[in-house]
């Protein structure tokens, strides 16, 4: 087994979650950020996260097995009550692999290039005014 890798940060307020993703992730380092959302939406009541905030500003790519394991975990998202997830500073490998990722959802998904982008759309995302 190999050790993980990647990073990110985790921070909710209902009704959102914003994640940080920074370097390469691969199938463990997935794992890990899994088991820090489900403990992540512990904190709060069932279903009361609907949109998902995701900065790839520092993110670098994704492992086949790790890409496998993130399909894994988002096919049970529905389910958690996911409305949206919105990715900021998403590049074009980035957009292919979660294009793949959501395809057959009905989870909303939309791609920014940028934060600006991003609070064209939602303004008053305070949130990511001060963090982001």
């Amino acid at each position: 087994m190999f050790g993980a890798h990647g990073e990110f940060q985790i921070c909710s307020q209902p009704p959102q979650m914003y994640l940080k993703l920074k370097g390469s992730f691969n199938n463990e380092g997935i794992m890990l950020l899994t088991n820090g959302v489900v403990q992540e939406l512990s904190t709060h009541p069932e279903n009361t996260i609907k949109f998902v905030v995701v900065n790839l500003k520092e993110f670098e790519l994704l492992t086949l097995d790790g890409l496998d394991s993130l399909e894994a975990y988002f096919a049970g998202v529905k389910e958690r009550g996911y409305q949206r997830v919105d990715y900021i500073n998403i590049n074009i490998i980035a957009k292919n692999m979660f294009e793949k990722v959501w395809k057959n959802s009905d989870v909303e998904v939309n791609f920014y290039k940028d934060t600006e982008s991003y609070l064209l759309v939602h303004p008053n995302d305070s949130y990511i005014k001060q963090n982001w």
